[in-house]
């Protein structure tokens, strides 16, 4: 069934600049919504993702926040709510990486001190700031992952574990406490083809993900962007408090 116009409703998607977030940026944007590109540091790329959703029609900003840091959460959503108004959809989206150059010289306890800071108390603030500032019957959207339901031993799965298993309570907690105005879920995305797993992974590696899950290849981020877009529509307007998993079927680590 063709997706519903979002003609006329406000998107904030934290983390856009880049991967997931930018593909569901630009989503959002086609279907007519106007989008707040958010990002922590990825201001060029930030930039050029409204920059495009602007050249093709559409109504996009870019906005820097640190996501692990209260007062900058509080301008976040207050700048939000200046250029959009009421909010229809909030995507936290945002994390910190524990493996990626920002975190080189941090030793573990720092890179779960920072993660936890960022991805957990980050999207804890950014969902209590916004719920005063959005409309009746919008929703939230928390990005999670697959490894926080099923287990991942070693670093840095175990960081990034428990700070999405935090996610996973903190949008089960929400649901009922935000029912029945506003709506939060959290999509769980498993092995997605990114640019980590294009630029790094061996072919050894990457061919045994594939074949260990069921529908044999790895997860896009148009996977992701379809459930999103699913969870934001009025068809998804009887669900709340719910995990996807976006995986493939892949139960195992």
């Amino acid at each position: 069934m063709e997706q519903e116009s979002l003609q006329g409703q406000s998107v904030v998607v934290t983390g856009a600049g880049r991967g997931i977030g930018r593909a569901l940026a630009l989503a959002f944007a086609a279907k007519g919504a106007h989008v707040l590109v958010h990002y922590g540091q990825s201001q060029e790329q930030a930039e050029e993702v409204a920059h495009s959703i602007c050249e093709q029609g559409g109504k996009a900003e870019a906005l820097q926040a640190d996501i692990g840091d209260t007062r900058a959460v509080t301008h976040l959503v207050a700048e939000a709510v200046r250029i959009l108004g009421k909010i229809d959809v909030w995507i936290n989206n945002a994390g910190a990486s524990a493996n990626s150059a920002e975190a080189q010289g941090l030793d573990e306890i720092q890179r779960f001190e920072r993660m936890m800071r960022v991805d957990v108390e980050g999207t804890w603030r950014c969902c209590r700031e916004v719920r005063p500032h959005m409309r009746e019957g919008s929703c939230i959207i928390n990005m999670g992952w697959d490894g926080a339901l099923v287990g991942a031993p070693g670093l840095p799965n175990q960081l990034y574990a428990m700070s999405k298993g935090a996610i996973i309570s903190l949008t089960r907690c929400l649901a009922l406490e935000y029912a029945p105005q506003v709506r939060v879920n959290c999509i769980a995305p498993g092995w997605i083809e990114n640019a980590w797993a294009r630029e790094h992974a061996s072919p050894a590696f990457y061919q045994h993900v594939e074949e260990r899950i069921p529908l044999k290849r790895w997860g896009k981020v148009e996977d992701i962007v379809g459930v999103a877009l699913f969870l934001s529509s009025p068809v998804a307007s009887y669900i709340t408090g719910q995990v996807i998993p976006v995986n493939g079927g892949d139960v195992r680590h």
